[in-house]
């Protein structure tokens, strides 16, 4: 058997070589190896008599994966017609057939892969790519469009329509639908109807595949007094985190390492406004085209590379792209004018500004965006201001907040990450658990967490 499988994937992987890459690109093609394949279905522990239904089956690798388990009511199907009619008589035990799922109708095709009634699993690694808007509109088409307009988002739709009443529907999906904003219709409607049984995090773990990927596992059937088990993939095996009620989550979901998180996640939000509501300033992007226009790589942290800091100005220039190893880097920005890959914060009160330049650079500022905003993605993301405006904001008492604007100020002056420049950027990230009024156990947590994720060169210990 082992020579068998091993031949199998040989063959997948000089198929999906052959591929163009612009056609791969085109429908989202990312072919699923086999050892994950086989432990997403040893997870699920379902009866061997179980009907198990890949939609977008590609090369069919869960579907091999389901027959050495022994099961033996397994079905495919996939618009790529090669590549059934190359892999279909390799499984004998499986029914394969070269059919569009995503534009069809469930029931339509049920019949035409001859599955007499709705699957008991649906698994698979479904296409992502843009939705095309394919002849006329539909329910189904425009709620597709609502719900971030992806290809994988039609085919986890369509799975509801194939996977029988408290059967299982399993799919590898990105990361980012768990928070990005435009899949919030299709992530509350199945918070609300369906149980998620758990939420793996599988990290980057395709190659050449931009964002990272969960395995989402859902339940058809209402979440009564549901938890949500969050596990993380390690080598061949998924570890599990901790639990939560699905009823914690009405739209964002967030994936918590331990059970402290969500209780410090609830304590920031549930204690402090958010930046949104800090006066009326503009965030978002700069604008300007101009050649001298203050780019994202421009800025250092609390300065510019090539540039004098502004010593007033009630803006911060924020670098757009953001690494969990970097963190936020800002500064100051006066009367420079900002290019699109800055993002921009403006406030009325020039203090206010410099408190919240310090606050940006914390470790705890940045653990909030790394964990509760980016679901703790270690690729770079965009310090946009949909993000920026969801971090936890609490006005220090005057003698904190004087310590805020003195440490900020000795920053921006003392040479760029010497040793007196780090350690005044630790008496910051003090000040700042201080002003938040962490408990020790919070604080080690967030330490421990950034110290994993950020560059050495950002901690003062190394």
């Amino acid at each position: 058997m082992a020579d068998f499988v091993v031949n199998y994937t040989e063959l997948m992987k000089k198929y999906e070589s052959q591929l163009d890459e612009s056609f791969k690109k085109l429908k989202g093609i990312f072919y699923t190896d086999f050892s994950l394949a086989s432990l997403m279905i040893d997870e699920l522990n379902i009866a061997k008599d179980s009907s198990i239904f890949d939609p977008c089956c590609g090369t069919g690798i869960f579907l091999l994966a389901a027959v050495k388990k022994g099961f033996r009511s397994v079905y495919g199907a996939d618009e790529d017609e090669i590549a059934v009619n190359a892999f279909k008589n390799l499984i004998d035990e499986a029914r394969i057939v070269a059919t569009d799922t995503i534009f069809t109708e469930g029931e339509s095709t049920l019949k035409k892969i001859h599955l007499e009634s709705k699957a008991d699993l649906v698994i698979g690694n479904p296409p992502y790519a843009p939705f095309p808007t394919i002849g006329s509109k539909s329910r189904f088409q425009d709620f597709v469009a609502s719900s971030g307009k992806n290809l994988f988002v039609a085919a986890l739709l369509r799975s509801f329509e194939l996977v029988k009443k408290g059967g299982i529907v399993s799919y590898i999906i990105p990361k980012n639908f768990l928070h990005v904003s435009s899949y919030s219709p299709l992530r509350v409607n199945i918070l609300k109807t369906k149980k998620i049984l758990s939420i793996v995090d599988l990290g980057a773990y395709f190659k050449n595949v931009r964002g990272e990927q969960i395995i989402l596992t859902i339940k058809n059937d209402p979440p009564r007094d549901n938890s949500i088990v969050f596990k993380r993939y390690n080598t061949n095996s998924f570890t599990e985190l901790c639990s939560i009620q699905q009823t914690d989550f009405n739209d964002e979901i967030i994936i918590y390492n331990n059970r402290v998180e969500p209780l410090l996640f609830a304590k920031l939000n549930q204690s402090h406004g958010k930046l949104k509501d800090l006066g009326s300033g503009y965030i978002g992007r700069g604008k300007s085209k101009a050649i001298t226009a203050i780019t994202g790589k421009d800025i250092r942290k609390f300065g510019f590379k090539n540039s004098e800091t502004p010593k007033e100005g009630n803006r911060i220039f924020i670098q757009n792209i953001y690494s969990s190893e970097s963190g936020i880097i800002a500064s100051r920005g006066g009367d420079l004018e900002a290019s699109e890959t800055v993002t921009v914060f403006t406030d009325g009160d020039q203090r206010m500004v410099s408190y919240l330049l310090g606050f940006l650079h914390s470790r705890l500022c940045n653990y909030y965006l790394y964990r509760f905003c980016f679901n703790q993605s270690k690729l770079t993301m965009h310090a946009d201001a949909n993000y920026i405006k969801k971090i936890p904001f609490k006005l220090a008492d005057e003698n904190e907040f004087n310590a805020m604007l003195r440490i900020v100020e000795t920053l921006e002056s003392t040479d760029y990450m010497s040793a007196m420049w780090m350690k005044h950027l630790e008496d910051l990230n003090k000040l700042v658990y201080l002003i938040y009024s962490l408990s020790i156990e919070e604080i080690e947590m967030v330490e421990k967490e950034m110290k994993l994720v950020q560059s050495k060169r950002w901690s003062f210990d190394g």
